[in-house]
């Protein structure tokens, strides 16, 4: 099996890094070109999208937003489906989009009999690096065994939601609750520090409790430390976060803890901070607070 992957940055690059640990064909592709060098380093061979496109099985995307993934599949100038003689069999698009998004990417590639599988992930860098994302698929029930195969070496969960679409409503859904609850850790760590609490037992003290989570055991320590060394930036988040808004006005839904997070994160980004990490947002809270 020969795997296509475009788009080598903070969850690409560890992705990749796993599949040549599984001693798989791996050919990428990205603007990037020092990261294109780390991995070919590891055994990857960099490729244009046209070798790409006659040479591989199975093309993983881990793009930035829904209009690149666009570009790359089939409005670009050097897009996949431009080429002659695909041998692509499917694209397994990890990036976040809206569902609407991958709804219209699906229905252009199956013009063209190449299968589209809504795969966002979760994780963060942490677990991109060990191999355990979390996958949630959205596909027709007869692709989940291929895609549970390809997606192996990367994930610890590749679970199918629903049809093509329902990844994408599901991550975000995933995205409210991480980044709500990073945002009340926030607050509950800028109430500690006004009263002097010494935050490393304030973390013993309540993670073993209802109050505990995997956002953090992830994100405390950080804040403690005051490292915002990104896992996840608070400007891909913030892309989430309108994608949450978008896809609820299209349904006429009123999400008003979403819709106030995403205003925090966008001050931030306003503010030069969107390459940080997500759990940096405590710096809103801390300035509003004069801390």
């Amino acid at each position: 099996m020969k795997i296509g992957f475009i788009g080598l940055g903070i969850m690409g690059k560890p992705m990749v890094k796993n599949f040549l640990k599984e001693n798989m064909t791996v050919f990428v592709n990205d603007l990037n070109k020092e990261a294109e060098q780390e991995v070919i380093n590891e055994g990857a061979q960099a490729v244009s999208i046209q070798k790409m496109a006659q040479e591989v099985d199975h093309i993983i995307t881990s793009l930035p937003n829904g209009e690149i993934v666009k570009a790359v599949l089939y409005s670009g100038k050097d897009a996949i489906l431009n080429q002659s003689d695909i041998s692509v069999q499917s694209v397994i698009d990890t990036s976040s989009l809206t569902p609407n998004e991958s709804l219209e990417i699906s229905k252009i590639l199956k013009e063209k009999q190449v299968k589209y599988i809504d795969a966002p992930i979760s994780g963060g860098e942490p677990l991109a690096i060990t191999g355990e994302l979390s996958v949630m698929i959205g596909c027709d029930e007869s692709d989940l065994e291929i895609v549970q195969s390809v997606l192996k070496p990367i994930a610890k969960s590749v679970i199918r939601v629903g049809d093509v679409g329902a990844g994408s409503v599901v991550k975000l859904a995933n995205q409210i609750i991480v980044n709500t609850n990073i945002a009340a850790l926030s607050e509950a760590v800028v109430l500690a520090k006004k009263f002097d609490i010494d935050l490393e037992s304030m973390y013993e003290a309540i993670k073993g409790g209802l109050a505990g989570s995997n956002v953090m055991e992830a994100k405390f320590p950080k804040m403690i430390e005051e490292d915002y060394q990104p896992g996840g930036t608070l400007n891909i988040n913030l892309k989430d976060m309108k994608n949450v808004s978008s896809t609820a006005d299209t349904i006429g839904l009123t999400l008003p803890l979403a819709n106030q997070v995403k205003e925090i994160y966008k001050s931030e980004v306003a503010q030069g901070n969107g390459a940080n990490d997500h759990s940096g947002i405590i710096k809103y809270f801390e300035k509003i607070n004069n801390i």
